[in-house]
Protein backbone atom coordinates (compact mmCIF):
# COMPACT_ATOMS: atom_id res chain seq x y z
CA UNK A 1 0.00 0.00 0.00
CA UNK A 2 2.99 2.30 0.30
CA UNK A 3 3.82 4.85 -2.36
CA UNK A 4 1.07 4.15 -4.87
CA UNK A 5 -0.80 7.15 -6.25
CA UNK A 6 -2.83 5.62 -9.08
CA UNK A 7 -5.84 7.88 -9.50
CA UNK A 8 -9.26 6.44 -10.33
CA UNK A 9 -10.86 7.01 -13.67
CA UNK A 10 -14.19 8.77 -13.75
CA UNK A 11 -15.81 5.45 -14.66
CA UNK A 12 -14.29 3.79 -11.58
CA UNK A 13 -15.47 6.63 -9.37
CA UNK A 14 -19.04 6.48 -10.62
CA UNK A 15 -19.06 2.73 -10.02
CA UNK A 16 -18.64 3.45 -6.29
CA UNK A 17 -22.04 5.15 -6.21
CA UNK A 18 -25.38 3.41 -6.46
CA UNK A 19 -27.31 3.57 -9.72
CA UNK A 20 -30.00 5.67 -8.08
CA UNK A 21 -27.41 8.10 -6.67
CA UNK A 22 -25.63 9.42 -9.79
CA UNK A 23 -26.07 9.34 -13.55
CA UNK A 24 -23.87 10.54 -16.40
CA UNK A 25 -25.45 13.27 -18.57
CA UNK A 26 -22.45 13.69 -20.88
CA UNK A 27 -19.47 11.40 -21.36
CA UNK A 28 -15.89 12.72 -21.04
CA UNK A 29 -13.88 13.31 -24.20
CA UNK A 30 -11.32 10.80 -22.86
CA UNK A 31 -13.10 7.64 -21.59
CA UNK A 32 -10.12 6.84 -19.33
CA UNK A 33 -9.77 10.32 -17.83
CA UNK A 34 -8.41 10.19 -14.28
CA UNK A 35 -9.84 12.22 -11.41
CA UNK A 36 -6.96 13.66 -9.41
CA UNK A 37 -8.92 15.72 -6.91
CA UNK A 38 -12.33 17.18 -6.18
CA UNK A 39 -13.45 20.56 -4.95
CA UNK A 40 -16.44 22.89 -4.92
CA UNK A 41 -16.95 24.88 -8.11
CA UNK A 42 -16.71 28.65 -7.62
CA UNK A 43 -17.84 30.46 -10.77
CA UNK A 44 -16.12 33.64 -9.57
CA UNK A 45 -12.69 31.93 -9.65
CA UNK A 46 -10.61 31.83 -12.80
CA UNK A 47 -9.89 28.31 -14.03
CA UNK A 48 -6.17 27.54 -13.79
CA UNK A 49 -3.79 24.58 -14.09
CA UNK A 50 -4.73 23.40 -10.58
CA UNK A 51 -8.11 22.39 -12.05
CA UNK A 52 -6.57 19.76 -14.32
CA UNK A 53 -8.15 16.37 -13.63
CA UNK A 54 -10.51 17.81 -11.02
CA UNK A 55 -14.11 16.86 -10.42
CA UNK A 56 -15.92 20.07 -9.54
CA UNK A 57 -19.02 19.90 -7.31
CA UNK A 58 -21.44 22.60 -8.49
CA UNK A 59 -23.22 22.91 -5.15
CA UNK A 60 -26.32 25.10 -5.38
CA UNK A 61 -25.77 25.95 -9.06
CA UNK A 62 -28.71 25.54 -11.44
CA UNK A 63 -28.03 23.71 -14.76
CA UNK A 64 -29.59 26.65 -16.60
CA UNK A 65 -27.33 29.24 -14.92
CA UNK A 66 -25.83 31.33 -17.72
CA UNK A 67 -22.68 31.91 -15.63
CA UNK A 68 -22.11 28.15 -15.56
CA UNK A 69 -22.68 27.80 -19.30
CA UNK A 70 -20.30 30.70 -20.00
CA UNK A 71 -17.58 29.17 -17.77
CA UNK A 72 -17.55 25.75 -19.44
CA UNK A 73 -15.14 26.57 -22.33
CA UNK A 74 -12.46 27.88 -19.92
CA UNK A 75 -12.99 24.90 -17.60
CA UNK A 76 -12.55 22.55 -20.55
CA UNK A 77 -9.30 24.26 -21.53
CA UNK A 78 -8.07 23.93 -17.95
CA UNK A 79 -8.55 20.16 -18.26
CA UNK A 80 -11.17 19.46 -15.61
CA UNK A 81 -12.46 15.90 -15.62
CA UNK A 82 -16.11 16.46 -14.78
CA UNK A 83 -18.74 18.61 -13.14
CA UNK A 84 -21.21 17.14 -10.65
CA UNK A 85 -24.46 18.95 -9.93
CA UNK A 86 -28.09 18.36 -8.97
CA UNK A 87 -30.46 19.08 -11.85
CA UNK A 88 -33.58 19.04 -9.61
CA UNK A 89 -35.86 18.71 -12.65
CA UNK A 90 -34.40 21.70 -14.50
CA UNK A 91 -33.89 21.85 -18.25
CA UNK A 92 -30.49 20.32 -19.12
CA UNK A 93 -30.34 20.66 -22.91
CA UNK A 94 -28.13 23.79 -23.06
CA UNK A 95 -25.81 22.41 -20.37
CA UNK A 96 -25.34 19.11 -22.19
CA UNK A 97 -24.64 20.89 -25.47
CA UNK A 98 -22.08 23.28 -23.92
CA UNK A 99 -20.38 20.57 -21.84
CA UNK A 100 -20.09 18.25 -24.86
CA UNK A 101 -18.47 21.02 -26.87
CA UNK A 102 -16.01 21.70 -24.04
CA UNK A 103 -15.21 17.98 -23.58
CA UNK A 104 -16.43 17.97 -19.97
CA UNK A 105 -18.40 15.13 -18.40
CA UNK A 106 -21.49 16.13 -16.42
CA UNK A 107 -22.66 13.99 -13.50
CA UNK A 108 -26.21 14.36 -12.20
CA UNK A 109 -26.39 13.69 -8.43
CA UNK A 110 -29.69 12.52 -6.95
CA UNK A 111 -31.56 15.11 -4.88
CA UNK A 112 -31.72 12.67 -1.96
CA UNK A 113 -27.95 12.01 -1.90
CA UNK A 114 -26.28 14.61 0.41
CA UNK A 115 -23.27 16.53 -0.89
CA UNK A 116 -21.33 15.65 2.26
CA UNK A 117 -21.63 11.96 1.34
CA UNK A 118 -20.43 12.73 -2.18
CA UNK A 119 -17.47 14.61 -0.73
CA UNK A 120 -16.64 11.79 1.69
CA UNK A 121 -16.74 9.10 -0.98
CA UNK A 122 -14.59 11.10 -3.38
CA UNK A 123 -12.09 11.89 -0.61
CA UNK A 124 -11.70 8.22 0.21
CA UNK A 125 -11.40 7.15 -3.43
CA UNK A 126 -8.89 9.75 -4.63
CA UNK A 127 -6.81 9.94 -1.46
CA UNK A 128 -5.08 13.04 -0.15
CA UNK A 129 -1.91 12.95 -2.28
CA UNK A 130 -0.85 16.37 -1.08
CA UNK A 131 -0.39 14.88 2.40
CA UNK A 132 1.36 11.80 1.13
CA UNK A 133 -1.51 9.35 1.54
CA UNK A 134 -1.92 6.67 -1.12
CA UNK A 135 -4.49 7.14 -3.85
CA UNK A 136 -6.88 4.73 -5.52
CA UNK A 137 -5.84 1.20 -6.26
CA UNK A 138 -8.11 -1.53 -7.51
CA UNK A 139 -6.37 -3.90 -5.12
CA UNK A 140 -7.34 -1.67 -2.21
CA UNK A 141 -10.93 -1.42 -3.40
CA UNK A 142 -11.68 -5.15 -3.45
CA UNK A 143 -11.68 -7.87 -0.86
CA UNK A 144 -13.28 -7.81 2.55
CA UNK A 145 -12.32 -6.11 5.79
CA UNK A 146 -10.96 -9.31 7.33
CA UNK A 147 -8.45 -9.65 4.49
CA UNK A 148 -7.51 -6.00 4.98
CA UNK A 149 -7.08 -6.58 8.73
CA UNK A 150 -4.68 -9.46 8.08
CA UNK A 151 -2.72 -7.40 5.54
CA UNK A 152 -2.39 -4.51 8.00
CA UNK A 153 -1.40 -6.90 10.81
CA UNK A 154 1.45 -8.23 8.66
CA UNK A 155 2.68 -4.71 7.89
CA UNK A 156 2.32 -3.25 11.38
CA UNK A 157 3.50 -6.31 13.29
CA UNK A 158 0.54 -6.53 15.67
CA UNK A 159 -3.01 -7.85 16.01
CA UNK A 160 -5.58 -5.63 14.26
CA UNK A 161 -9.22 -4.74 14.85
CA UNK A 162 -11.24 -2.51 12.51
CA UNK A 163 -14.17 -0.73 14.15
CA UNK A 164 -17.00 1.61 13.22
CA UNK A 165 -17.69 4.98 14.97
CA UNK A 166 -19.94 3.21 17.52
CA UNK A 167 -17.01 0.97 18.55
CA UNK A 168 -18.50 -2.15 17.00
CA UNK A 169 -15.98 -4.69 15.72
CA UNK A 170 -16.26 -4.94 11.93
CA UNK A 171 -13.21 -7.16 11.36
CA UNK A 172 -10.09 -8.46 13.08
CA UNK A 173 -6.87 -10.17 12.05
CA UNK A 174 -6.37 -13.87 12.73
CA UNK A 175 -2.75 -14.52 11.81
CA UNK A 176 -1.00 -17.33 13.70
CA UNK A 177 0.90 -16.32 16.82
CA UNK A 178 -0.39 -12.74 17.02
CA UNK A 179 -0.59 -11.15 20.50
CA UNK A 180 -3.85 -11.16 22.47
CA UNK A 181 -4.88 -10.03 25.94
CA UNK A 182 -8.13 -10.07 27.90
CA UNK A 183 -9.24 -6.74 26.43
CA UNK A 184 -8.88 -7.91 22.81
CA UNK A 185 -10.55 -11.22 23.65
CA UNK A 186 -13.48 -9.42 25.28
CA UNK A 187 -14.14 -7.03 22.40
CA UNK A 188 -13.87 -9.73 19.73
CA UNK A 189 -16.21 -12.12 21.54
CA UNK A 190 -18.69 -9.35 22.29
CA UNK A 191 -18.28 -7.66 18.87
CA UNK A 192 -18.49 -4.38 20.79
CA UNK A 193 -16.01 -2.31 22.80
CA UNK A 194 -17.32 -1.85 26.39
CA UNK A 195 -18.43 1.63 27.44
CA UNK A 196 -15.63 1.90 30.00
CA UNK A 197 -13.19 2.60 27.15
CA UNK A 198 -15.17 5.53 25.66
CA UNK A 199 -12.71 8.09 27.04
CA UNK A 200 -9.90 6.53 25.01
CA UNK A 201 -12.00 6.79 21.85
CA UNK A 202 -12.84 10.44 22.49
CA UNK A 203 -9.11 11.13 22.74
CA UNK A 204 -8.45 9.20 19.52
CA UNK A 205 -11.19 10.97 17.54
CA UNK A 206 -9.87 14.40 18.58
CA UNK A 207 -6.30 13.57 17.62
CA UNK A 208 -4.60 13.80 14.25
CA UNK A 209 -2.67 10.75 13.11
CA UNK A 210 -1.64 7.70 15.11
CA UNK A 211 -2.14 7.67 18.89
CA UNK A 212 -0.30 5.49 21.42
CA UNK A 213 -2.11 3.89 24.37
CA UNK A 214 -0.35 2.25 27.28
CA UNK A 215 -3.22 1.59 29.69
CA UNK A 216 -4.08 -1.96 28.55
CA UNK A 217 -2.03 -5.06 29.44
CA UNK A 218 -0.42 -4.97 25.98
CA UNK A 219 0.75 -1.84 24.12
CA UNK A 220 -1.61 -0.36 21.54
CA UNK A 221 -1.57 2.17 18.74
CA UNK A 222 -4.67 3.37 16.94
CA UNK A 223 -5.73 5.71 14.17
CA UNK A 224 -9.08 7.22 13.23
CA UNK A 225 -10.34 6.46 9.73
CA UNK A 226 -11.82 9.48 7.98
CA UNK A 227 -13.05 10.53 4.57
CA UNK A 228 -12.81 14.29 4.49
CA UNK A 229 -14.46 15.49 7.70
CA UNK A 230 -16.52 12.30 8.12
CA UNK A 231 -15.45 9.87 10.83
CA UNK A 232 -15.78 6.33 9.49
CA UNK A 233 -14.21 4.32 12.31
CA UNK A 234 -10.82 3.35 13.65
CA UNK A 235 -8.05 0.76 13.37
CA UNK A 236 -6.36 -0.61 16.49
CA UNK A 237 -3.10 -2.56 16.69
CA UNK A 238 -2.07 -4.65 19.71
CA UNK A 239 1.64 -5.31 20.22
CA UNK A 240 3.58 -7.94 22.11
CA UNK A 241 4.45 -7.66 25.79
CA UNK A 242 7.62 -5.70 26.51
CA UNK A 243 7.85 -4.30 22.97
CA UNK A 244 6.89 -0.95 21.47
CA UNK A 245 5.71 0.01 18.03
CA UNK A 246 8.31 1.87 15.99
CA UNK A 247 7.91 4.72 13.48
CA UNK A 248 7.53 2.28 10.57
CA UNK A 249 4.55 0.63 12.29
CA UNK A 250 2.94 4.05 12.81
CA UNK A 251 3.44 4.94 9.14
CA UNK A 252 1.97 1.62 8.05
CA UNK A 253 -1.09 2.12 10.27
CA UNK A 254 -1.62 5.65 8.93
CA UNK A 255 -1.48 4.38 5.35
CA UNK A 256 -3.84 1.55 6.27
CA UNK A 257 -6.38 4.14 7.44
CA UNK A 258 -6.37 5.74 3.98
CA UNK A 259 -6.99 2.36 2.34
CA UNK A 260 -9.63 1.33 4.90
CA UNK A 261 -11.66 4.50 4.28
CA UNK A 262 -13.00 3.24 0.96
CA UNK A 263 -13.93 -0.13 2.46
CA UNK A 264 -15.74 1.51 5.37
CA UNK A 265 -17.59 3.90 3.07
CA UNK A 266 -18.84 0.94 1.08
CA UNK A 267 -19.89 -0.81 4.28
CA UNK A 268 -21.68 2.32 5.48
CA UNK A 269 -23.41 2.92 2.16
CA UNK A 270 -24.65 -0.67 2.00
CA UNK A 271 -25.79 -0.39 5.62
CA UNK A 272 -27.53 2.93 4.93
CA UNK A 273 -29.42 1.50 1.97
CA UNK A 274 -30.49 -1.54 3.95
CA UNK A 275 -31.54 0.58 6.92
CA UNK A 276 -33.54 2.86 4.64
CA UNK A 277 -35.44 -0.08 3.18
CA UNK A 278 -36.05 -1.55 6.63
CA UNK A 279 -37.17 1.84 7.95
CA UNK A 280 -39.80 2.22 5.24
CA UNK A 281 -41.07 -1.29 5.94
CA UNK A 282 -41.17 -0.58 9.67
CA UNK A 283 -43.05 2.69 9.09
CA UNK A 284 -45.76 0.76 7.22
CA UNK A 285 -45.81 -1.95 9.87
CA UNK A 286 -46.23 0.54 12.72
CA UNK A 287 -49.10 2.20 10.87
CA UNK A 288 -50.93 -1.11 10.61
CA UNK A 289 -50.65 -1.33 6.83
CA UNK A 290 -50.74 -4.84 5.30
CA UNK A 291 -47.12 -5.83 4.65
CA UNK A 292 -45.09 -9.03 4.58
CA UNK A 293 -42.09 -8.05 6.72
CA UNK A 294 -40.56 -11.42 7.55
CA UNK A 295 -37.99 -11.62 4.75
CA UNK A 296 -36.76 -8.02 4.93
CA UNK A 297 -36.78 -7.59 8.72
CA UNK A 298 -35.32 -11.04 9.34
CA UNK A 299 -37.71 -11.88 12.19
CA UNK A 300 -39.22 -15.27 11.45
CA UNK A 301 -40.59 -16.19 14.86
CA UNK A 302 -40.65 -15.17 18.51
CA UNK A 303 -41.86 -12.04 20.22
CA UNK A 304 -40.80 -8.43 19.70
CA UNK A 305 -41.44 -5.04 21.23
CA UNK A 306 -41.54 -1.41 20.13
CA UNK A 307 -39.45 1.28 21.81
CA UNK A 308 -40.27 4.96 21.31
CA UNK A 309 -37.44 7.49 21.85
CA UNK A 310 -38.90 11.00 22.08
CA UNK A 311 -36.72 14.01 21.28
CA UNK A 312 -36.93 17.02 23.58
CA UNK A 313 -38.23 20.35 22.31
CA UNK A 314 -35.33 21.78 20.31
CA UNK A 315 -34.70 25.36 19.18
CA UNK A 316 -34.20 25.96 15.49
CA UNK A 317 -35.93 25.00 12.26
CA UNK A 318 -37.63 21.75 11.35
CA UNK A 319 -34.48 20.91 9.37
CA UNK A 320 -32.41 21.17 12.57
CA UNK A 321 -34.85 18.87 14.37
CA UNK A 322 -34.72 16.38 11.50
CA UNK A 323 -30.92 16.33 11.63
CA UNK A 324 -30.93 15.60 15.37
CA UNK A 325 -33.67 13.01 14.83
CA UNK A 326 -31.59 11.20 12.23
CA UNK A 327 -28.58 11.31 14.56
CA UNK A 328 -30.68 9.72 17.31
CA UNK A 329 -32.02 7.14 14.86
CA UNK A 330 -28.46 6.25 13.86
CA UNK A 331 -27.49 5.95 17.54
CA UNK A 332 -30.51 3.76 18.30
CA UNK A 333 -29.79 1.56 15.26
CA UNK A 334 -26.14 1.15 16.22
CA UNK A 335 -26.97 0.23 19.82
CA UNK A 336 -29.90 -2.01 18.84
CA UNK A 337 -27.85 -3.99 16.35
CA UNK A 338 -25.47 -5.02 19.11
CA UNK A 339 -28.48 -6.41 21.01
CA UNK A 340 -30.30 -8.00 18.07
CA UNK A 341 -29.16 -8.09 14.45
CA UNK A 342 -32.74 -8.10 13.16
CA UNK A 343 -33.69 -4.85 14.90
CA UNK A 344 -34.77 -1.83 12.86
CA UNK A 345 -35.76 1.77 13.53
CA UNK A 346 -37.40 4.80 11.91
CA UNK A 347 -37.67 8.52 12.75
CA UNK A 348 -41.16 9.95 12.54
CA UNK A 349 -42.84 12.97 14.08
CA UNK A 350 -40.11 13.77 16.60
CA UNK A 351 -39.92 10.15 17.78
CA UNK A 352 -37.50 7.37 16.88
CA UNK A 353 -39.30 4.03 16.89
CA UNK A 354 -37.30 0.81 17.20
CA UNK A 355 -38.59 -2.73 16.67
CA UNK A 356 -36.55 -5.09 18.84
CA UNK A 357 -36.79 -8.90 18.60
CA UNK A 358 -36.79 -10.55 22.04
CA UNK A 359 -34.90 -13.79 22.78
CA UNK A 360 -37.04 -16.93 23.02
CA UNK A 361 -35.69 -17.77 26.45
CA UNK A 362 -36.60 -14.33 27.82
CA UNK A 363 -39.56 -12.87 25.90
CA UNK A 364 -39.85 -9.93 28.25
CA UNK A 365 -38.75 -6.31 27.99
CA UNK A 366 -35.52 -6.66 30.01
CA UNK A 367 -33.39 -6.50 26.87
CA UNK A 368 -35.40 -3.52 25.67
CA UNK A 369 -34.83 -1.76 29.00
CA UNK A 370 -31.09 -2.36 28.77
CA UNK A 371 -31.04 -0.96 25.22
CA UNK A 372 -33.07 2.07 26.28
CA UNK A 373 -30.71 2.86 29.16
CA UNK A 374 -27.70 2.60 26.84
CA UNK A 375 -29.25 4.98 24.31
CA UNK A 376 -30.26 7.46 27.04
CA UNK A 377 -26.69 7.55 28.36
CA UNK A 378 -25.01 7.86 24.97
CA UNK A 379 -27.46 10.48 23.69
CA UNK A 380 -26.72 12.63 26.71
CA UNK A 381 -22.95 12.15 26.39
CA UNK A 382 -22.50 12.50 22.64
CA UNK A 383 -25.54 14.48 21.41
CA UNK A 384 -26.11 16.52 24.60
CA UNK A 385 -29.86 15.81 24.61
CA UNK A 386 -32.14 14.14 27.15
CA UNK A 387 -34.53 11.66 25.60
CA UNK A 388 -37.67 10.06 27.00
CA UNK A 389 -38.25 6.38 26.25
CA UNK A 390 -41.48 4.39 26.23
CA UNK A 391 -41.51 0.61 25.80
CA UNK A 392 -44.58 -1.29 24.58
CA UNK A 393 -45.50 -4.81 25.56
CA UNK A 394 -44.05 -7.91 23.93
CA UNK A 395 -46.11 -9.12 20.97
CA UNK A 396 -45.76 -12.24 18.86
CA UNK A 397 -47.48 -11.79 15.48
CA UNK A 398 -46.54 -8.85 13.28
CA UNK A 399 -50.18 -7.82 13.23
CA UNK A 400 -49.86 -6.81 16.91
CA UNK A 401 -46.86 -4.51 16.37
CA UNK A 402 -49.10 -1.41 16.00
CA UNK A 403 -50.53 -2.15 19.45
CA UNK A 404 -47.04 -2.25 20.97
CA UNK A 405 -46.30 1.07 19.24
CA UNK A 406 -49.50 2.62 20.65
CA UNK A 407 -48.53 1.46 24.13
CA UNK A 408 -45.05 2.97 23.75
CA UNK A 409 -46.68 6.26 22.72
CA UNK A 410 -48.96 6.12 25.78
CA UNK A 411 -45.93 5.64 28.00
CA UNK A 412 -44.39 8.80 26.52
CA UNK A 413 -47.62 10.67 27.28
CA UNK A 414 -47.41 9.55 30.90
CA UNK A 415 -43.76 10.61 31.15
CA UNK A 416 -44.50 14.00 29.54
CA UNK A 417 -47.33 14.59 32.00
CA UNK A 418 -44.96 14.10 34.92
CA UNK A 419 -46.87 11.08 36.19
CA UNK A 420 -43.66 9.03 36.44
CA UNK A 421 -40.38 9.98 38.07
CA UNK A 422 -38.12 8.45 35.40
CA UNK A 423 -37.39 9.27 31.75
CA UNK A 424 -37.83 5.58 30.93
CA UNK A 425 -40.75 3.24 31.56
CA UNK A 426 -42.43 0.10 30.22
CA UNK A 427 -46.17 0.00 29.63
CA UNK A 428 -46.68 -2.44 32.50
CA UNK A 429 -45.10 0.04 34.91
CA UNK A 430 -47.47 2.88 33.96
CA UNK A 431 -50.49 1.14 32.47
CA UNK A 432 -52.91 2.51 35.09
CA UNK A 433 -51.65 6.08 34.54
CA UNK A 434 -51.88 5.62 30.77
CA UNK A 435 -55.46 4.40 30.96
CA UNK A 436 -56.43 7.28 33.25
CA UNK A 437 -54.87 9.84 30.91
CA UNK A 438 -56.88 8.41 28.01
CA UNK A 439 -60.07 8.50 30.10
CA UNK A 440 -59.34 12.04 31.26
CA UNK A 441 -58.84 13.18 27.69
CA UNK A 442 -62.22 11.75 26.72
CA UNK A 443 -64.06 13.02 29.79
CA UNK A 444 -62.61 16.53 29.56
CA UNK A 445 -62.98 17.15 25.83
CA UNK A 446 -66.11 15.20 24.88
CA UNK A 447 -69.22 17.27 25.78
CA UNK A 448 -71.18 14.06 26.25
CA UNK A 449 -69.13 13.24 29.36
CA UNK A 450 -68.93 16.71 30.87
CA UNK A 451 -70.90 17.63 34.01
CA UNK A 452 -72.45 21.10 34.04
CA UNK A 453 -71.92 21.01 37.80
CA UNK A 454 -68.13 21.05 37.37
CA UNK A 455 -68.29 24.15 35.17
CA UNK A 456 -70.59 25.78 37.71
CA UNK A 457 -68.25 24.96 40.60
CA UNK A 458 -65.26 26.44 38.74
CA UNK A 459 -67.20 29.56 37.85
CA UNK A 460 -68.34 30.01 41.45
CA UNK A 461 -64.76 29.59 42.76
CA UNK A 462 -63.57 32.28 40.35
CA UNK A 463 -66.33 34.75 41.17
CA UNK A 464 -66.64 34.17 44.92
CA UNK A 465 -63.01 33.19 45.70
CA UNK A 466 -64.16 29.85 47.18
CA UNK A 467 -62.31 26.52 47.01
CA UNK A 468 -65.13 24.10 46.31
CA UNK A 469 -63.36 22.38 43.37
CA UNK A 470 -60.21 21.61 45.40
CA UNK A 471 -62.37 20.50 48.32
CA UNK A 472 -64.39 18.10 46.17
CA UNK A 473 -61.24 16.66 44.55
CA UNK A 474 -59.61 16.11 47.96
CA UNK A 475 -62.79 14.37 49.16
CA UNK A 476 -62.89 12.06 46.13
CA UNK A 477 -59.17 11.23 46.29
CA UNK A 478 -59.47 10.55 50.01
CA UNK A 479 -62.31 8.06 49.42
CA UNK A 480 -64.65 10.14 51.61
CA UNK A 481 -62.27 10.25 54.61
CA UNK A 482 -63.13 13.73 55.91
CA UNK A 483 -60.26 13.94 58.42
CA UNK A 484 -57.55 12.91 55.90
CA UNK A 485 -58.96 15.11 53.13
CA UNK A 486 -59.24 18.14 55.44
CA UNK A 487 -55.61 17.70 56.46
CA UNK A 488 -54.44 17.85 52.84
CA UNK A 489 -56.10 21.27 52.49
CA UNK A 490 -54.97 22.40 55.95
CA UNK A 491 -58.51 23.17 57.12
CA UNK A 492 -60.58 21.95 60.08
CA UNK A 493 -62.67 18.83 59.51
CA UNK A 494 -65.88 20.73 60.34
CA UNK A 495 -65.03 23.36 57.74
CA UNK A 496 -64.45 20.59 55.22
CA UNK A 497 -67.82 18.95 56.06
CA UNK A 498 -69.58 22.30 55.62
CA UNK A 499 -68.01 22.77 52.16
CA UNK A 500 -69.10 19.29 51.05
CA UNK A 501 -72.69 19.96 52.15
CA UNK A 502 -72.70 23.31 50.32
CA UNK A 503 -71.38 21.64 47.13
CA UNK A 504 -74.35 19.27 47.22
CA UNK A 505 -76.83 22.08 47.92
CA UNK A 506 -75.49 24.61 45.41
CA UNK A 507 -74.55 22.40 42.46
CA UNK A 508 -76.70 19.28 42.82
CA UNK A 509 -73.72 16.92 43.13
CA UNK A 510 -74.75 13.41 44.27
CA UNK A 511 -71.76 11.94 46.11
CA UNK A 512 -73.69 8.77 46.96
CA UNK A 513 -73.61 7.77 43.27
CA UNK A 514 -70.38 5.82 42.48
CA UNK A 515 -70.56 6.49 38.72
CA UNK A 516 -70.94 10.22 39.29
CA UNK A 517 -68.03 10.23 41.75
CA UNK A 518 -65.78 8.55 39.15
CA UNK A 519 -66.56 11.04 36.38
CA UNK A 520 -66.29 14.02 38.74
CA UNK A 521 -62.89 12.79 39.88
CA UNK A 522 -61.63 12.35 36.30
CA UNK A 523 -62.68 15.86 35.30
CA UNK A 524 -61.35 17.54 38.43
CA UNK A 525 -58.11 15.52 38.35
CA UNK A 526 -57.34 16.92 34.91
CA UNK A 527 -57.74 20.47 36.23
CA UNK A 528 -55.53 20.15 39.32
Amino acid sequence: MTGRHAYPSLKQLLALFGRSEVSLLTAPSDPDVQVTTHTVLDLAEKAGPEYKGALLMAVGICPEDTALLDALPALGEAGIAAIALKTRGSRTGPLIEAATAAGIAVVDVSDEFPWRHVDALLAAATGDVRNGAPGFSSADAVGDLFALANAVAAMVGGAITIEDPQQRILAYSNLPGQPIDDVRREVILGRQVPDRYLQAYRHLYRAQGVVRFGCAPLPRIAVAVRAGADLLGSIWAVGSSGETFGPEAERALAEAAASAALHLLRVRRATDLERRARSELLRSLLAGEPVSPTARLGIERGSMTVLAFELPSLPGTSVDVDIVGLQVADLVAACAETTARASSCVFEGGIVYALLPLPDESPEASGATTLAKTVLTRAEESLRIRLRVGIGSAVAPFADVPRSRQEADRVLTVLAAGRHSSRLACIEEVRSQAILLELEDTVVHDPLFQFTSVAAILRHDTEKQTQYAKTLLAYLEGFGDIAAAAETLHVHANTFRYRIRRIGDLFGVDLTNADERLLLWLQLRHLY
